[in-house]
């Protein structure tokens, strides 16, 4: 009991600390989300992740073994989504926000603090760096074709993918490293300033995203989405990654890293297409709630794997 007490005080509130923060300063000062949000996509995340594979020896091999697994992940919840939804015969606009809301987590502004705070290793955060990565490709163009149910610009959707810096960040560092280019302490210095800031200004922005959702009632399927998003999607990754021979502190930092609740962009698609705006803000918003007891008992768990 001890230890998962200290998990909930070492941990998760700490985090959620940070999140009510963002979440009152919105409430009381009515901050601009836009500027928050581009912040952290367009200077902090480049930042941090710049850095974290910089210092470390991110190959190869641990993408193509975090891709494998994440891409195996995806496509079982895809499909156990379709099958769920089809069971309970959800109207196609219900049906595509909820397979989404499994399929897409926050890897970054919740789960990437939370793999630095828990297992404090380069490895495993450069191994959540890129399951951040491949999150916001898919985000960007499955996920947006999801949510429109069809209607989206596939042109539209390539183009906003090609916008986004951490693919070009990801291309610079590996450059770097390939290359043993050594970066000079006047730009590495700042660089690590920046992504210093990362956690702090992450998880107030996701408390200022969070302050602007509007709950109604929609109780048994917000649950039932929250309930596969923190418990089955882990419980499904547990057994990945034995059946894929990965081992040791990589392992757990996977289970962990892709049991975060829905992520806030995908209540922003929704908003957009008008694709159920509210469901999809719901879902963020409780799933939010709810990981803070199940991503601790989570990580409990691991202790005795």
């Amino acid at each position: 009991m001890f230890t998962f007490l200290s998990i909930i005080t070492n941990i998760i509130l700490p985090i959620f600390i940070l999140i009510a923060v963002g979440f009152i300063a919105q409430k009381k000062l009515k901050l601009d989300i836009r500027t928050f949000t581009k912040i952290n996509l367009y200077i902090l995340t480049p930042a941090i992740i710049f850095t974290k594979i910089y210092y470390t020896e991110a190959t190869w091999e641990l993408f193509r073994t975090v891709f494998i697994f994440l891409i195996a992940l995806l496509i079982i919840m895809f499909l156990l989504g379709e099958l769920v939804s089809r069971l309970l015969h959800y109207p196609r606009g219900i049906k595509k926000i909820f397979v989404n809301s499994l399929l897409f987590f926050n890897a970054a502004n919740y789960g990437l603090p939370l793999i630095e705070i828990t297992f404090h290793n380069p490895l495993t955060t450069a191994a959540q760096i890129f399951i951040i990565l491949i999150q916001t490709v898919l985000g960007n163009t499955f996920g947006v074709f999801q949510a429109s149910s069809g209607k989206t610009n596939n042109r539209q959707a390539l183009k906003n993918m090609l916008l986004m810096p951490a693919i070009y960040v990801l291309i610079l560092v590996v450059i770097v490293k390939s290359t043993n280019f050594v970066i000079p302490q006047f730009l590495l210095i700042p660089l690590d300033n920046i992504a210093n800031a990362f956690i702090g200004m992450a998880l107030i922005t996701l408390g200022i995203q969070l302050a602007e959702v509007k709950l109604t009632a929609r109780l048994k399927d917000i649950l039932l989405a929250s309930f596969l998003r923190l418990i089955i999607a882990p419980f499904i990754a547990f057994f990945l990654v034995q059946f894929l021979g990965i081992e040791g502190i990589l392992a757990k930092s996977l289970i962990v890293g892709v049991s975060t609740p829905t992520a806030v962009n995908m209540a922003v698609i929704a908003r957009e297409f008008e694709s159920e705006p509210e469901y999809a803000s719901q879902i963020v918003f409780v799933s939010t709630l709810l990981s803070a007891l199940t991503v601790s008992g989570l990580i409990y768990l691991l202790e005795y794997v």
